[in-house]
């Protein structure tokens, strides 16, 4: 028993031991990861691609749509047009007499939002 310690310890002696390479074990674990951040980067911008695709669509749908309505309503509140839906539903109407206009000032922007917040109870008068 004794020798046969002996004979695995001058084997393991004798072996020749080649130690794997530390920097290439770096290298590659970095290869590695920054081929995997390639790949997730890759396909989110694809997937961002889409979103914006699909998103652009939808604007230019929306810009279609509105354009419709303006000049749908631009053909209603034609004078001609609403002349002809007055005659049609037999209004009776005129132009206001100048005491009937009611003029409003435009307020300043401070004073707006100061009302407004007095209105939600931010501001207290005291």
């Amino acid at each position: 028993m004794a020798g046969t310690r002996k004979n695995e310890r001058t084997n393991k002696m004798n072996e020749v031991r080649v130690p794997f390479p530390m920097m290439l074990a770096n290298v590659l674990v970095a290869v590695a990861v920054l081929g995997l951040s390639y790949m997730w980067l890759n396909a989110r911008c694809d997937a961002l691609g889409r979103d914006i695709k699909a998103a652009e669509l939808e604007l230019a749908q929306a810009q279609k749509q509105a354009r419709t309505e303006q000049e749908r309503w631009a053909t209603l509140t034609n004078p001609s047009n609403l002349r002809a839906a007055i005659k049609r539903f037999d209004l009776n109407m005129s132009m206001p007499r100048e005491s009937q206009i009611v003029k409003l000032e435009r307020r300043s922007e401070r004073t707006t939002t100061a009302t407004a917040m007095l209105g939600r109870g931010f501001l207290r008068v005291e």
